[in-house]
């Protein structure tokens, strides 16, 4: 794993102190609250006094920023719970109201019940109802952290236990909800079966003692009835927000007691740190972007200070109106990572990541992945599922020995864009290289050349790009050259790339017949590739790649406003 359970919770600690630092300052020192803003009302089920207190730790410093109002969801008592929290919210002048529900599945019967109330109390203030904690990529990193904690999984039966259905019609919703998160989070990690338990509340007019024997015989005949394991013990794990009345009146507490023999209760709570970070994360999802609030992580290659600090010259202009970050690395967590918790720290509400590379999905899927898109974005999840996500460099990125990967957990939502592809201004700014080294267009030949990929589909796919690229070319002022062409060096897999060095020699031989040029423009990022090693011994003019140049700055941030509209976008739907 690149990050320990106990260095999550420091980090996890740390930027939960950030918050409440860089939000304490002033925002609402003057008892003068802004006409037009989004409040947020908190909604959780009773968990008694602990559990409780577990989940004020976690809202306290979210009101601090924020204003907000926390109810919990008992029965029809709640109405007047609710109320006071609403009237709470008004006060503070609010236009709308955005619940977000501390809840694992909505199928849960108190979430229903607040839902309805909410609904019918808030008459006067627009309300939107955000996805639940147990739909986002918290509460699937929360549980995976535990899963890969765990030891000879393949050897086992694993069983997660939920809490809190009051009939068969909602037991048979939130088992499906609790399977779709076990299967998230159980990605990559091999168990010999896994399995949801739902567990009852206690009805009204039933024992303690019989509600115990009841709940016994449930998870006796779940777990009697898996096939015998050797030498491994069935594996059971709480993962609900349960009740916890005090250390031993738990929801853990109650299990194990209860389990039979053969069977190891993993007992872990979810970190009232997590929650606050949950908190704001949605919090920033459902306002508005302000420009200096966008962060932006510039994602690209990377390779020596040159290269690096070509992207940093090109976006110098942007530097004032967005707060950017750096990210050069083939999707390494770490570095990915570190530029989302130093956006947190200047105080960005968002993050944008900006692909400055050749195709959209290099290194789509590994991004998808580590900030949860993949999870909580489901058309986007639909489409890396159906694309070919090879990013054209080998076998380099996360994951390679097949073990899944801890996510980011971060305040910030993180939205994707760019892969330049044949954009517009990729193709004049390669042109305006192209007229730098021109003197006789009538007898130059352009030959762009890229760093392709493995896969032939893919390859020709990016040929495709290359070929439009040179049709942009010559429709927009290079109708007097004497040929474009395009190769890819295929460079990271010697079997595919020695026809391509061969046929592109021949292109630039070709080309320096009868006092012909060969020009050679690398449709990259920036700098050059092979060319000089490949074309060793040639004659030919090279050019450079696409940044720093004004127009690359111009793609950024046509990309950058992208992002921030896909943002405002996903609040309005």
């Amino acid at each position: 794993m690149f990050f320990g359970i106990k260095t999550v919770k420091t980090v996890i600690s740390l930027y939960l102190l950030a918050f409440v630092l860089l939000s304490v300052e002033g925002v609402y020192a003057a008892n003068v609250e802004p006409s037009d803003q989004t409040g947020f009302l908190v909604v959780a089920a009773d968990r008694g006094f602990v559990g409780n207190e577990e989940i004020r730790d976690a809202f306290e410093p979210f009101s601090a920023s924020h204003p907000a109002a926390l109810v919990f969801v008992t029965d029809e008592r709640t109405q007047q719970t609710l109320q006071s929290a609403l009237t709470t919210l008004h006060s503070r002048n609010v236009s709308r109201i955005v619940v977000l529900p501390l809840f694992i599945s909505t199928a849960e019967p108190r979430y229903q019940l607040v839902h309805q109330l909410i609904t019918r109390e808030n008459k006067t203030v627009p309300t939107v109802f955000a996805p639940p904690y147990g739909e986002s990529y918290f509460a699937v990193e929360a549980l995976a952290t535990w899963l890969r904690a765990m030891e000879h999984t393949a050897r086992q039966h694993l069983l997660v236990v939920g809490y809190g259905t009051q009939n068969d019609t909602d037991r048979r919703a939130m088992y499906n909800d609790w399977m779709r998160i076990i299967k998230q989070a159980s990605a990559g990690i091999s168990f010999r079966s896994i399995n949801a338990l739902i567990l009852p509340e206690r009805a009204e007019n039933e024992s303690p003692e019989g509600y115990m024997n009841s709940t016994k015989r449930k998870l006796s005949n779940v777990l009697t009835s898996l096939p015998p394991t050797r030498n491994s013990k069935n594996q059971v794990v709480v993962f609900a927000l349960g009740p916890k009345h005090d250390s031993m009146m738990s929801l853990e507490a109650r299990l194990e007691r209860l389990l039979p023999q053969n069977t190891a209760l993993n007992s872990f709570g979810i970190e009232p740190q997590q929650l606050a970070m949950w908190m704001e994360r949605e919090a920033n999802r459902n306002l508005p972007l302000a420009t200096e609030d966008t962060g932006v992580i510039l994602f690209a290659h990377g390779s020596d200070f040159h290269w690096n600090e070509n992207l940093r010259t090109a976006v110098q202009p942007l530097i004032d109106r967005y707060r950017i970050e750096f990210a050069f690395s083939m999707a390494d967590p770490l570095t990915i990572e570190h530029a989302l918790h130093k956006l947190e720290q200047r105080g960005a509400k968002a993050a944008i990541i900006v692909s400055a590379f050749a195709t959209k999905n290099s290194f789509r899927k590994e991004i998808a992945h580590l900030v949860g898109i993949d999870i909580e974005d489901h058309q986007a999840e639909q489409n890396i599922a159906n694309s070919d996500t090879q990013n054209g460099h080998g076998k380099h990125g996360h994951g390679e020995s097949g073990k899944p990967v801890p996510r980011i957990m971060t305040s910030l939502p993180v939205i994707w864009t760019g892969g330049y592809e044949d954009s517009p201004l990729f193709a004049k700014a390669l042109f305006d290289r192209v007229l730098a080294l021109s003197k006789d267009p009538s007898k130059e030949t352009v030959i762009l050349t890229a760093h392709g990929t493995q896969d032939d589909q893919r390859n020709n796919e990016w040929l495709q790009n290359l070929e439009s690229i040179t049709h942009q070319m010559r429709s927009n002022g290079g109708e007097n050259f004497k040929a474009f062409k395009v190769a890819t060096w295929r460079e990271d897999w010697p079997e595919k790339r020695a026809p391509w060095v061969k046929k592109t020699r021949a292109m630039v031989t070709e080309a320096n017949k009868q006092g012909g040029t060969a020009i050679v423009i690398p449709a990259r990022t920036t700098s050059t590739g092979p060319e000089k090693k490949f074309l060793d011994g040639l004659k030919f003019e090279l050019g450079e790649s696409f940044a720093p140049h004004s127009l690359f700055t111009q793609w950024v941030d046509e990309q950058i406003q992208q992002g921030i509209k896909q943002h405002e976008e996903a609040i309005n739907n």
